[in-house]
């Protein structure tokens, strides 16, 4: 039995009227500013993940003492905050740093993706679609690799070291880096990417602001004369092996702007090296000399200080001689390469100048890059290719189909009671173009590369009684 169109569009009217008054009646509350995921190999197939967010600290619903993590193989949990006794903590005026951490076994080998997903983004982000910032979700991930350590090479997601300050003024350039490092000695490869929502989909009506960049090997993010305003971006880190890429991870933060925010100062290029680069051929020292101004009269002080994973390398010796006065601030890094680093990537050093102004505190970076010839030989096998994900079904609401735009398959979820169910697919003449009948689950995909690129209809139908009707557009 088919259904008849005219009915099937009359309850489609009826069900987005009447969702649109339910959005309308509902107060959806924003409060995440952004966050990361990282991992560590503790043994087998077990891994230690550790998940970072960053909130709101003024609204009384943006505290979470657990979060959810989708571990990638099916499995879902709750895990607990760890920093500050789990009470989370106050790292800049108004937002809370919060660290969660929870241990999974996973019983398959396979590439799996790390998801966290929550409510909700700020209301007031400008790259945003207008209207749609404050009720779109967070959204970060990673690919974690497991197979048998024995013979293929384990990974450890990289470190990040700083944090990320959010603030600038507008008009004057921005700069930012997280520092990271990685205890595989993997390279590491930065790319700005667009921020996601539910089930990884960009974030709607997203766009990049001009003059805004990342650098491939610092990871230093930039951006050139920016405008007043909130905004939000997020980074990929790639992590590499022998060429091969081993690794996935998300960065997502915001920036606020604003012409009331006090003045930074201004790095000098960095001495000892050039381009910011550096190859050591052999076991060496050498010295990096920069130095910072503010000479805007309201600054109290400036000085610097250095993050770099060089810290935890058994093969570098490092020394810091620096100095400071109201306005200035020096420093010489030394660097002594002790040799046998067997790292193929980048270490990254960074330089983050302090700007005092009475109880206001301003953050400056500068990043270089350094790395070490190496012929090592991982004595190990490395992953399949990561992009090969397992893939379970996403977060689908009931009586939903998503994506919205869709070129080869979407996703359904009819409920529990689905075993009497099926799915009539109707195109816009009102024509059956396809069905799925048998279902096996309550949320299913659907393949329909064969589709012609146009909007569809689907209807939603148990015991031949039509219960609701669903769109999208294949393009």
């Amino acid at each position: 039995m088919t259904v008849n169109p005219k009915l099937y569009a009359f309850s489609l009217i009826r069900l987005f009227f009447t969702s649109f008054l339910m959005i309308a009646s509902f107060v959806k509350a924003d409060h995440y500013y952004g966050g990361n995921i990282s991992y560590k190999h503790i043994n087998g197939y077990t891994y230690k993940v550790t998940l970072v967010t960053y909130a709101d600290n003024s609204k009384a619903n943006s505290d979470r003492d657990s979060v959810e993590i989708i571990w990638g193989d099916g499995g879902e949990e709750f895990i607990q905050r760890v920093n500050n006794l789990g009470n989370g903590e106050t790292v800049f005026p108004g937002i809370k740093k919060n660290i969660y951490e929870g241990i999974h076994n996973y019983s398959e080998t396979g590439n799996y993706k790390l998801i966290f997903i929550d409510n909700y983004r700020p209301d007031n982000m400008l790259n945003i679609e207008a209207g749609k910032s404050g009720t779109t979700l967070l959204y970060f991930d990673a690919i974690i690799p497991i197979d048998d350590t024995l013979t293929f090479c384990k990974n450890n997601a990289p470190r990040f070291l700083t944090e990320p300050f959010m603030f600038g003024r507008s008009g004057q350039d921005f700069h930012l880096n997280l520092t990271h490092f990685d205890i595989d000695g993997d390279s590491l490869v930065f790319k700005l990417v667009q921020p996601k929502a539910r089930n990884a989909f960009p974030v709607p009506g997203y766009y990049f602001p001009e003059g805004t960049s990342i650098n491939s090997k610092t990871g230093l993010f930039t951006w050139e004369d920016p405008p007043n305003g909130n905004y939000v971006f997020a980074y990929e880190i790639e992590e590499y092996r022998e060429g091969k890429l081993i690794g996935v991870s998300v960065s997502d933060f915001p920036v606020f702007m604003s012409s009331d925010f006090k003045t930074k100062g201004f790095f000098s290029s960095v001495q000892g090296i050039s381009n910011n680069y550096y190859h050591f051929n052999g076991a060496e020292t050498i010295d990096l000399i920069v130095d910072y101004e503010n000479q805007d009269p309201g600054v109290d002080s400036v000085f610097l200080e250095v993050f770099t994973g060089l810290n935890h390398s058994p093969h570098f010796s490092l020394s810091n001689r620096k100095s400071s006065n109201k306005t200035q601030a020096f420093d010489t890094l030394s660097i002594n390469y002790l040799g046998n680093d067997n790292a193929q990537g980048n270490h990254i050093v960074t330089f983050r100048a302090v700007n005092i102004y009475g109880s206001d505190t301003l953050f400056d970076y500068h990043s270089v890059s350094l790395s070490t010839e190496s012929d090592t030989s991982w004595g190990c096998i490395i992953p399949p290719n990561i992009n090969d994900i397992v893939e379970i079904a996403p977060i689908v609401d009931l009586f939903t189909v998503t994506p919205n735009l869709f070129s080869e398959s979407v996703w359904i979820n009819v409920g529990d009671n689905f075993e009497n169910m099926r799915v009539e697919i109707y195109d816009l003449r009102g024509r059956l173009a396809y069905k799925e009948e048998r279902l096996e689950s309550g949320t299913f995909k659907m393949y329909l590369h064969n589709l012609r690129p146009s909007l569809y209809f689907f209807a939603i139908i148990r015991d031949n009684e039509l219960v609701t009707v669903l769109r999208s557009v294949k393009i």
